[in-house]
């Protein structure tokens, strides 16, 4: 350039001024404009210039004061997928190809967080006959999101049913079932996590009342009783129930119907809901109240005598029979043995009644008199008495009852 003009340099140097801007800095610019971003989305950095041709120009990006990307021709840098170290200040320089000056930027926060999950409200969780429920879904920061929208039933999965390019924020749903939404934004499009589950439910508008058998103002501890939860004009269809007692659920049952034994325990104020068995996420509403009270068993004693007093007499009066049956079987015993044992026992020769008293000898104790011996004498007096009969009773023999033989 040592032969160059001096008119030639600052034409050069005009140029410079012109393409590269070099009066004003650079502009840092981001698209999508967002303040946060998201891992595994894309941004795309512009350093933008406020006057002049971009020609003999070249641009670098810096974060934190650090090189981020290196010089390019290109004004624009694409950066991603992103994830959460991308997080800084960024800035960008320009520099003309010829010259080590350059301009920056000012700086522009970016901050790139964890993947986010929509959430789902609803209006209501339950759908009266013929109405409808409001669900909105949402992913914070809300910048740029559009929804997209699942429903399923307990026998399916979940399909998308509201397609468009709107933002979708709002839906009203007049169908039962399970719903859940996610947010997408960006080029190449990012999704949210799914929110959480929503059950929306029928609420049937038949009345349900409970009714009981026995139907007794009062039932004792351990007796069965039986509630059914009634669905008026529901009679053909099958239902599974829903128990509450004093305002918790105690119970289910796989029909209208519940038997059981009751306690003390078992006071208070029972209501039911029923749902169809082939619908699970229609249901009734909750019935009125009705009040079950268990009492103690009291033990009366008049039963009791009623039962005891006729027991203890006819036993009484076996034992008289027996004890007399018995007496009576002893005296014939007796009377029998003591005509056999006279009969036997009679002397040959009569010497008189003093005769047939020193026959025999007796042992008196009090009341009882009990045979000692009872001899025979012969002539010589020493002939060895009879052996008694087998089966023969003694019992009480007085001389004078022999008075008379």
């Amino acid at each position: 350039m040592g032969n160059t003009s001096p008119r030639v340099l600052v034409s050069l140097l005009l140029n410079t001024l012109l393409c590269c801007g070099q009066t004003l800095d650079p502009v840092l610019t981001v698209e999508p404009n967002w303040s946060t971003f998201y891992v595994g989305e894309f941004v795309t950095f512009i350093c933008d210039m406020n006057e002049g041709r971009d020609t003999d120009c070249q641009y670098r990006l810096i974060r934190n004061g650090q090189e981020f990307d290196r010089f390019q021709s290109d004004k624009r840098f694409r950066v991603g997928p992103l994830y959460t170290g991308d997080s800084g200040e960024f800035q960008c320089c320009r520099q003309w190809r010829v010259s080590p000056d350059e301009n920056c930027s000012k700086t522009v926060p970016v901050t790139v967080s964890d993947k986010p999950r929509a959430k789902l409200a609803a209006g209501s969780s339950t759908i009266p006959v013929g109405g409808s429920v409001t669900l909105s879904c949402s992913v914070k920061p809300s910048a740029g999101w559009k929804y997209r929208w699942f429903r399923r039933t307990s026998d399916t999965s979940f399909v998308e049913f509201s397609r468009n390019n709107e933002e979708n924020r709002e839906i009203t749903v007049t169908q039962r079932g399970i719903y859940k939404c996610d947010g997408k934004r960006g080029n190449p499009s990012f999704y949210s996590h799914s929110s959480l589950e929503n059950i929306i439910e029928i609420m049937f508008s038949n009345k349900v009342f409970v009714t009981r058998q026995p139907n007794w103002p009062h039932i004792f501890s351990g007796e069965s009783i039986t509630l059914t939860c009634e669905v008026q004009g529901g009679e053909t269809t099958e239902w599974t129930c829903d128990w509450r007692r004093s305002g918790s659920i105690i119970h289910w049952t796989d029909s209208k119907d519940w038997t059981f034994n009751v306690s003390e325990s078992s006071s208070g104020n029972y209501m039911c809901q029923c749902r169809s068995r082939d619908d699970w996420y229609s249901s009734t509403q909750w019935s009125e109240t009705i009040t079950v009270t268990v009492s103690s068993p009291v033990i009366s004693s008049f039963p009791v005598m009623l039962i005891v007093g006729p027991v203890s007499g006819i036993v009484l009066i076996v034992l008289l029979l027996l004890l007399w049956r018995c007496r009576r079987s002893k005296d014939l015993s007796c009377i029998r043995s003591f005509q056999s044992e006279s009969s036997s026992q009679r002397p040959t020769t009569n010497h008189g009644v003093n005769q047939t008293e020193s026959d025999y000898s007796f042992l008196l104790h009090g009341t009882t008199s009990v045979y000692e011996t009872i001899h025979n004498r012969g002539a010589t007096g020493k002939e060895r008495p009879p052996d008694p009969e087998e089966g023969s009773v003694y019992v009480n023999v007085r001389p004078d009852n022999f008075s008379s033989a």
